[in-house]
């Protein structure tokens, strides 16, 4: 899954730098394959659907106490 290369994202990320929230998505850019871990991760809020266009400056995680998008 394309989704699977950037779980160290993720992991390597700890809290908002905004609020300092440590409830964190990755963001998934693109149109994505679907699979049952994915849509078990998208309900859990562990990956937010970014949307197709991807570009270099698209954040790579959103906090999910503050909504703030960001990089890390």
């Amino acid at each position: 899954m394309e989704w699977e290369l950037s779980k160290g994202v993720l992991e390597s990320m700890s809290e908002c730098p905004k609020c300092g929230g440590d409830d964190i998505a990755m963001i998934l850019w693109g149109t994505p394959k679907f699979s049952s871990e994915l849509k078990d991760k998208v309900k859990q809020k562990k990956i937010i659907l970014g949307g197709c266009e991807v570009s270099r400056n698209n954040p790579e995680l959103e906090c999910n106490d503050c909504g703030f998008r960001f990089s890390k």
